[in-house]
């Protein structure tokens, strides 16, 4: 696994990052990394040229059957 605690005390992966601006898509909700470093769920309209980055949103694995 590739999760680490950080020293200030959040949930790091390793190994996933944010994505760049010019690949979010527009009009659905995503994760959204304001000016601030916070990560907020919004809606893009590729107007706001102040988003940091862009992340989909996590789902849960299939559940596997008994």
């Amino acid at each position: 696994m590739s999760t680490h605690i950080s020293t200030t005390g959040v949930a790091v992966d390793n190994d996933y990052f944010w994505r760049d601006m010019d690949g979010c898509p527009r009009g659905v909700k995503v994760q959204l990394l304001n000016p601030g470093r916070v990560a907020v769920y919004g809606t893009y309209d590729g107007r706001n040229p102040d988003w940091q980055g862009w992340a989909p949103l996590p789902k849960r694995p299939p559940e596997k059957s008994k």
